[in-house]
């Protein structure tokens, strides 16, 4: 039996940064990984060919870069390697009638993109950043902290700088923001589909802030990756912790959590081994899954109600292509480069989308496209003048006929979607592409545990399933019911994405219910850990 002060159940980045901060904390940490490499869905292999490095789930890393952690450097993650970069353009929409609107990092030039249109979207535009100025600080404050509960949550914001305006946009959907807020059908479709890259739908009730947010986002970042992959991040983290004591093993599925007086003790593998926690256990697993892990004897009829009616997040459908060229796309100024390009037609396609994926139907004739090729701005991921690119559209796990469906028709639908964005870009045919991998919702289920229902943000962020609740009422602060047990990652608050909230924000908890503090942690100072 091997005895640590704090075990680390899964290696996505979430547990790394709670790892990170632990073991600066001066714990004895050890991490475990069923998989055979550490990163979880932030992660990078090469899925074509040899020497085309892609990333099979998570790609941009912008909502990191307003965590504490990277906006203060607080792990100094630049010193093992992390290094990002920012695109320009951030991204480009194409329309079938053969316009495009652009978003530049300069913010005069995405207006002037904007005003092509429409002046007074553009004016728009620059309303909408300058009132997320005056919210973010209020919803950063939130996200960067165990959530409060909504009447606290609620008076706060009527108590913020725009008072019960800013109440009513929380309230309020997306779709409904983007209809009020701009008036050209173009500059509707560009705004609602960066709304949409946190995969919530957008005509549910409290999305209204994902309008503001996410273009305010990426025009501020950029659409920011990792130079090398999104393996980056974790393997940054994974050296800092090694550096400060810590231990992780890979190869490592964890079978089950040991609880002994209502106290969880141990971890234990797939191969009978069995690791002592004599402080605490830290788990990014599924709380679908870790049900069965920590034994459902152990855990009280509320929580286990709540986690009943877990609901996943809209899923992807993804082809990794490795090529010999990028695809190119129309720009106002002509064909360009882009790393990420993005095909909404319209608010009417959106709803048609959102409709059919309800429904569990594969609905093809106006898809949803997220395109990316990294090596636009990172060469380093594929061989001299070669690239990858990535499709992804957004289609059910849950088929009519079930989602073993997809096995038999996966790689139909992924050559239909190819010859529909084709329609978008003069060079993106058959003859660029060297090799494919598919990966159907279902594929990324089999791929990672995590992706339950195919998710890869762990459920659905709808109001019944956010801060408070999130993922169950009254475990919502990173503890579970289960004395010693903390629950980060993807299911907890603020959510899905790499944001690495939810990681610092369980270690602020783990480490002063430890005697401890993340203050302690980033200022270098080693805690007691008797």
């Amino acid at each position: 039996m091997s005895r640590h002060d704090i075990v680390f159940a899964g290696a996505g980045h979430n547990n790394l940064v709670a790892a990170a901060y632990a073991a600066r904390a001066g714990f004895r940490v050890l991490v475990l990984e069923g998989a055979p490499s550490i990163g979880g869905d932030t992660s990078s292999e090469e899925l074509t060919l040899p020497g085309f490095l892609h990333d099979p789930c998570a790609t941009a890393h912008n909502l990191i870069q307003s965590n504490p952690l990277m906006r203060n450097n607080e792990l100094e993650l630049d010193r093992h390697g992390l290094n990002y970069l920012y695109p320009d353009p951030v991204f480009t929409m194409p329309f079938l009638d053969g316009s495009s609107i652009t978003m530049w990092r300069d913010l005069e030039r995405t207006c002037a993109e904007l005003a092509r249109f429409s002046s007074t979207d553009a004016d728009a535009y620059r309303q909408l950043l300058g009132d997320w100025d005056v919210m973010a600080p209020v919803v950063s404050d939130e996200r960067a902290s165990a959530p409060r509960p909504p009447a606290e949550v609620e008076s706060r914001t009527q108590a913020s700088p725009m008072g019960g305006k800013m109440l009513e946009i929380r309230r309020a959907t997306a779709v409904d923001i983007v209809r009020e807020r701009f008036r050209d059908e173009h500059v509707r479709a560009f705004f609602a589909w960066i709304a949409f890259m946190t995969l919530h739908p957008l005509d549910e009730p409290e999305t209204g802030l994902m309008a503001f947010s996410l273009a305010a986002g990426r025009q501020r970042f950029s659409w920011i990756l990792p130079e090398g992959g999104s393996i980056q991040l974790p393997r940054a983290l994974a050296r800092d912790i090694e550096e400060h004591g810590g231990t992780i093993l890979t190869s490592k599925r964890i079978t089950r959590i040991a609880v002994e007086g209502g106290r969880a003790t141990a971890v234990v593998t797939q191969d009978g081994s069995v690791y002592q926690a004599d402080r605490a256990i830290v788990s990014t697993i599924h709380i679908k899954h870790l049900l069965g892990i920590v034994g459902e004897e152990n855990l009280p009829a509320a929580y286990l109600a709540g986690v009943a009616r877990w609901k996943p997040n809209l899923t992807m459908f993804v082809t990794h292509y490795a090529m010999s060229e990028a695809p190119r796309f129309n720009m106002a100024d002509g064909l360009g480069n882009s790393v990420t390009m993005g095909a909404l037609e319209s608010l009417d396609a959106y709803a048609a989308m959102l409709a059919a994926f309800r429904a569990g139907r594969v609905e093809l004739e106006e898809p949803v496209f997220l395109a990316l090729t990294p090596t636009v701005i990172d060469p380093s991921r594929a061989p001299a003048g070669m690239h990858t690119f990535k499709l992804i559209s957004f289609l059910p796990y849950e088929l009519a006929e079930g989602p073993e469906r997809w096995d038999s028709i996966k790689q139909d639908v992924s050559n239909e979607l190819f010859d529909r964005l084709a329609r978008l870009s003069p060079n993106l045919s058959r003859r660029i592409v060297m090799a494919e991998r598919v990966e159907s919702p279902l594929d990324l289920e089999r791929r990672n545990p995590a992706n339950w229902r195919g998710s890869c943000h762990g459920g659905a962020n709808s109001p019944e399933q956010s801060g408070y609740l999130r993922p169950v009422e009254g475990w919502s602060s990173y503890r579970t019911p289960v004395a010693g047990l903390y629950q980060t990652g993807a299911c907890t608050h603020p959510g899905g994405s790499v944001s690495g909230l939810p990681g610092r924000n369980c270690a602020e908890v783990l480490l002063r219910d430890l005697g401890s503090s993340l203050a302690e942690a980033i200022s270098g100072r080693t805690s007691a850990t008797s």
